[in-house]
């Protein structure tokens, strides 16, 4: 379904999906600049946590048995009224092969200058297909009856029995479109849905007990709260952050120093949630800040000082603060406790952003 949000198209699809693969994405980024209007547009980052996922069947000779691997697992489980062991063992002489797709998720961006949310995303798959496994290998163990629909679905029916050779690419890896945000939208989609679930929130009763009178009283979140109704969403914090900070003064541009894994879903009951989590860009090894609790607040200082030298901008712990294991947000506490006592100077701005970070904090 296509989202209020979404700048993919048809054209979009297949200008990604036939740029080659190359180092750096250079075709990639040429063929943006030569065919689409995003003709800026920039490598960020790129995450490979996911594991490979089976596509194809093919047979012994290399002849395609199954275009759609789940879809032939669906096929199996119907034809034999779900039994697993079943279909293993009528498979097991046949010498399947299965084809995985091992996939790594790009993240480029548009910049369109202004507000630090005016960019487009685009969050391209690179995949390449691979054969390394026999599916139902033969062999004299006669353990199918363990295998469940979930291993056939995941593909690995023999409970690590598969009998596996040397990894054999198949063709050449390529791109493929998952989205295209435009974030300026997303973001005030993510705010939108969360003052709705704010507001609901605020209006929930309890009932409450003054210690020391014992009067009670029906009072809501938003009574119990002080300045809740002047709280936003984190994924506009973050941007209104960035702005006010020395990051933002000097010229950084948040869409080239990190990227936003993107989620959009509604639940059972109806409630939609827009949100996103970042994921930094940095592109050397960057060690994360260990053994604090040894330093004192001036020494604690000095290494978020140095650290943010290793990153190449100013006050990137604070946004490192706010997710991941780099920073942690004991380390942001500490400072803000520090600046409040006088013993650390940093600049105004950045120490209003930690204040209100204090105040109410957010992470992800």
């Amino acid at each position: 379904m296509r989202r209020e949000y979404s700048l993919g198209s048809d054209v979009l699809e297949t200008v990604i999906a036939t740029a080659p693969v190359t180092q750096k994405h250079v075709a990639l980024l040429s063929a943006f600049a030569t065919r689409t209007d995003f003709v800026a547009t920039q490598y960020v980052a790129s995450g490979n946590e996911y594991a490979a996922n089976p596509a194809r069947i093919l047979a012994a000779d290399g002849s395609e048995v199954a275009s759609d691997y789940r879809g032939w697992v669906r096929e199996q489980l119907d034809a034999h009224a779900g039994d697993v062991a079943a279909i293993c063992a009528e498979h097991q002489d046949k010498g399947y092969l299965v084809t995985e797709v091992e996939s790594v998720l790009h993240y480029f961006a548009f910049d369109r200058g202004g507000a630090q949310d005016n960019f487009v995303q685009f969050e391209i798959w690179e995949e390449q297909e691979f054969v390394e496994r026999e599916l139902f290998a033969r062999s004299d163990w006669t353990g199918w009856g363990r295998a469940d629909s979930d291993d056939l679905w995941r593909g690995s029916p023999g409970l690590g029995y598969e009998r596996k050779s040397e990894r054999r690419l198949i063709g050449a890896p390529t791109y493929r479109l998952e989205c295209a945000v435009d974030m300026h939208l997303f973001t005030a989609l993510a705010e939108s849905t969360f003052a709705d679930h704010h507001r609901k929130a605020g209006d929930l009763r309890f009932q409450s007990t003054d210690a020391h009178t014992g009067e009670t009283r029906i009072a809501t979140v938003r009574d119990l709260t002080p300045g809740y109704d002047k709280r936003c969403s984190r994924e506009r914090r973050i941007f209104e952050d960035w702005t006010q900070s020395s990051a933002g003064r000097a010229g950084e541009r948040i869409c080239t120093r990190w990227a936003f894994k993107t989620s959009d879903w509604t639940d059972p009951r109806g409630e939609r949630t827009v949100t996103f989590i970042p994921k930094w860009a940095h592109r050397k090894k960057i060690a994360g800040l260990k053994d604090t609790h040894r330093l004192d607040v001036y020494g604690l200082y000095g290494r978020l000082n140095q650290f943010d030298q290793r990153v190449g901008m100013p006050f990137a712990w604070y946004f490192y603060g706010l997710h991941g294991n780099l920073v942690l947000a004991g380390h942001l506490q500490r400072v803000l406790e520090g600046a409040e006592r006088g013993l650390i100077v940093m600049p105004e701005h950045d120490y209003q952003i930690l204040r209100r970070w204090g105040e109410a904090s957010y992470g992800f």
